[in-house]
């Protein structure tokens, strides 16, 4: 539910960012929401800079950065201080190189699945597996 002040409750959050309502309260206790404005009914309401914060969040906490260090990069991003830019970059330069590792361990073993079910396709067909293509 969208407000006439450009706020989406909560499970309109929820729906928007594929998190639980449970996850966004979570969030917001843990304060890397920062300060949610509420409704009378005390009810948390999310503006477009909290979405927006939401979302990368998401993709950090998505892509396996540790809670803590999404704290203390949801606590610099609030901040609203260009002295914190330098952390802030620091914290995603660093899980960035985290990440492309990911994935190339990922590629890695995404090409060894692809391989064992050529292999058993082979098997099931009378055929001789296919060479490995890292194996010299």
């Amino acid at each position: 539910m969208t407000t006439s002040q450009g706020y989406v409750s909560i499970g309109e959050a929820a729906r928007q960012s594929g998190l639980t309502v449970d996850t966004l309260r979570y969030y917001d206790r843990e304060g890397l929401l920062g300060d949610l404005p509420r409704d009378a009914g005390g009810r948390r309401l999310f503006d477009a800079d909290a979405l927006g914060l939401l979302g990368v969040l998401v993709a950090l906490r998505r892509t396996g950065m540790p809670i803590e260090a999404v704290r203390e990069f949801s606590r610099h991003s609030r901040s609203g201080n260009d002295a914190t830019r330098a952390a802030r970059l620091a914290l995603l330069r660093s899980h960035g190189e985290r990440v492309r590792a990911d994935l190339r361990q990922l590629q890695a073993d995404l090409e060894l699945i692809e391989w064992k079910v050529a292999a058993y396709t082979a098997a099931e067909n009378g055929q001789d597996p296919p060479p490995r293509k890292d194996v010299p």
